[in-house]
């Protein structure tokens, strides 16, 4: 009977997290070894000593980007309530000196074409409707505007550059796809939902979050659908990293340069927890 309700009140929590909670990507690293992370409400640093406090404060952001210079990214959307029914947007940075400040100020609506996915030239990507499919865009530095590839892309929910290969990757939909800098276009997986998933089930738009990858071309997987963390070799070999436990699920990470790794896991109330997984295989989870 115990387990009977259990399994009831899992089923529970899924089945309502799409209608309820939007989850975060974001999860970065400075050159330091700091770990920043959002949880919709804050972001917060994880100190390379293991000190866990706030660097950004009320900021609902679900993407950062840090540059070269660990001057650290994110944005700031609000919803203004049903009088208005309108959205608001900002961009904001906090530099690698703590200095706070908005580097796009206020707008009505979303910045569809100034993201936080950005490439080793502060490139910025995003995806464009283009009748019953999407393109990919990107603006450079100096503000062009240029269609990447004219390949028809079906609804692209999550991007990320990787700086060990200089491609971008895209969750297309439930396809894992690589985007060359020359535009070319290829899959990288199209396998990775389970016939066994999170109890309630998982919209299908919701099933991949977060990619990220290490040193020497894995590509990682956050399925948040089958609450797993799948690895993608650089042959195409698929295996499973890392699996939560119940009430959680995956929906980012990163790979330290010493092969530590970082998870970040969702649960039900935009709950937010992230577990370091050292060399040793110990686990350390921090929790805002």
């Amino acid at each position: 009977m115990k387990q009977l309700t259990l399994f009831l009140l899992f089923c529970l929590i899924f089945s309502s997290v799409d209608l309820e909670a939007h989850p975060g990507i974001g999860i970065v690293m400075d050159s330091k070894g700091n770990v920043f992370y959002t949880d919709l409400s804050h972001v917060w640093k994880i100190s390379n000593k293991g000190e866990l406090s706030i660097a950004v404060k009320n900021v609902h952001t679900h993407e950062l980007y840090i540059d070269e210079e660990d001057n650290l990214y994110g944005e700031h959307e609000w919803y203004e309530g049903e009088a208005t029914d309108k959205w608001g947007n900002y961009v904001w940075c906090l530099s690698n000196d703590g200095i706070f400040e908005k580097t796009i100020p206020d707008i009505e609506g979303f910045l569809d074409d100034n993201t936080l996915v950005r490439d080793s030239e502060n490139s910025t990507y995003w995806a464009e409707k283009t009748g019953d499919h999407e393109l990919l865009i990107k603006r450079t530095s100096e503000g062009e505007r240029i269609v990447v590839s004219e390949h028809s892309f079906s609804d692209i929910r999550w991007m990320y550059y990787s700086k060990h290969d200089n491609n971008l990757y895209v969750v297309d939909h439930l396809t894992v796809k690589k985007v060359t800098r020359e535009g070319d276009v290829s899959v990288v997986s199209d396998d990775l939902k389970e016939s066994r998933n999170l109890p309630g089930g998982v919209e299908d738009r919701h099933y991949i979050f977060g990619i990220w990858s290490d040193q020497i071309k894995n590509l990682y997987v956050a399925v948040y659908g089958a609450a797993k963390v799948k690895k993608i070799s650089p042959n195409g070999e698929l295996t499973t990293l890392f699996k939560s436990n119940a009430f959680w699920a995956p929906t980012a990470g990163l790979i330290a340069p010493d092969g530590t790794q970082w998870i970040m896991e969702f649960s039900k109330r935009n709950r937010t927890r992230v577990r370091k997984i050292s060399r040793d295989g110990t686990h350390t989870i921090y929790r805002s």
